[in-house]
């Protein structure tokens, strides 16, 4: 058990937790979780215990409880900010960790309002699935006023319309690392991406260990809609994946930023908030170049939800509203890398001297070829084909 300086205690190895990707995707399926009543695989856990006396109430605020649990994402939020609302606000916290939207759609349900957490961080095309089995509170927004700080853009979603069960944490999408002292070959597209894997970088190449992210990338780099359901496109889709692009692939790794400063990857798929940690950690940032994927590529949001059932109700809204402050937002973004949606942030965390705010803060144009997953009939094919791709794999 590791225990930080911040109070948060471990109750896994910190090296298992910080394996733990907070965007892959558990092998299992969604169909089998709620037909069959199969169970995914159990949750890690991790527990903070900070202890204050502030309240954190004024005249006329309901009185917050003393408790708050989360269930969440590994190591996702600054645990100076899980302090900081305890000296404030009073309520002591408790994180329990998932490893996947599924593991904790399951849980949820199965708990069927009973779970004892208070508040949860699901992906948004998972937030109409927790709506259908009634495993989150409906918000009310009146007792979020830091609502108001969020950009209009990251609010009234389509998975999630006038914002009923959730409130943005963050959002990010997918693009590449590549190392330019071993990779010579330009990389402006997946299409690119993918002739280099096969080529100049084959034996020397990561891919994000989640199968709607292998789905998306060779779909991006055909033009086909990455949500796609058509079988002939799935078919396709296994083909060139498992037969054909696999034997080149080194590993399936989520967090490949780390690995490039060993020299362990020529090229890797990425989430660009885990490249910008990368890119934190080199000590020669210029050897390496971060692509936007294009010319599609994918929008993830995490949203705070409060969950059905939750017993301390009044310190879940006071911690959204506490973390949606532009001062704690900005810290936290510091912490995990990723655009957290606050009107001005952009600008707050240029002034706060943070570097590579390329990665973070992604343009209009960017944006507009940006596209979120939609859970439907492929998902079931997707980790068939990620699991075939494993073993086929080259590593």
């Amino acid at each position: 058990m590791t225990e930080h300086d911040e109070g948060l205690k471990i109750l896994a190895s910190q090296a298992t937790a910080d394996r733990v990707s907070r965007r892959a995707f558990m092998a299992g399926s969604v169909v089998a979780a709620f037909s069959g009543g199969f169970l995914l695989s159990a949750c890690g856990k991790t527990s903070s215990s900070s202890t204050g006396t502030g309240t954190g109430t004024s005249s006329g605020a309901p009185q917050l409880e003393s408790q708050l649990n989360f269930y969440n994402w590994a190591a996702y939020d600054d645990p100076k900010l899980m302090k900081k609302f305890t000296a404030e606000f009073g309520p002591a916290t408790q994180i329990d960790v998932y490893n996947s939207n599924e593991e904790a759609l399951t849980k949820l349900t199965t708990a069927a309002g009973t779970s004892g957490y208070d508040v949860l961080c699901p992906t948004g095309p998972y937030i109409p699935l927790h709506v259908k089995h009634d495993t989150l509170e409906v918000l009310d927004l009146s007792k979020i006023p830091n609502f108001k700080n969020l950009d209009t853009r990251y609010t009234n979603q389509i998975w999630d319309p006038n914002n009923a069960h959730s409130v943005c944490k963050d959002w990010g999408t997918t693009g590449w690392i590549v190392d330019l002292n071993q990779i010579s070959t330009p990389i402006n597209t997946w299409s690119d991406f993918i002739n280099v894997a096969m080529n100049q970088a084959s034996g020397n190449v990561s891919l994000l260990d989640a199968p709607n992210e292998l789905a998306g990338l060779y779909f991006w780099a055909n033009g086909i809609d990455w949500n796609t359901e058509d079988p002939a496109n799935l078919d396709a889709f296994e083909k060139f994946m498992v037969d054909q692009l696999a034997p080149h692939v080194k590993a399936f790794d989520s967090y490949p930023g780390y690995q490039f400063a060993q020299g362990n990857y020529a090229l890797s798929q990425v989430w660009n908030g885990d490249a910008r940690q990368g890119f934190n950690s080199f000590k020669d940032p210029t050897q390496y170049a971060w692509g936007f994927g294009a010319p599609t590529t994918e929008l993830w949001m995490d949203n705070w939800t409060i969950v059905k059932g939750a017993t301390h109700p009044e310190a879940a809204y006071a911690w959204i509203n506490f973390i949606l402050d532009p001062a704690n937002s900005l810290q936290d973004l510091q912490f995990h890398g990723y655009n957290t949606g606050i009107t001005g942030i952009q600008d707050a965390a240029k002034a706060a001297g943070l570097k590579f705010l390329d990665m973070v803060f992604l343009t209009d144009p960017q944006l507009a070829t940006m596209k979120p997953q939609v859970i439907n009939t492929s998902f079931d094919r997707q980790v068939s084909v990620y699991t075939k791709m494993k073993a086929a794999a080259g590593g």
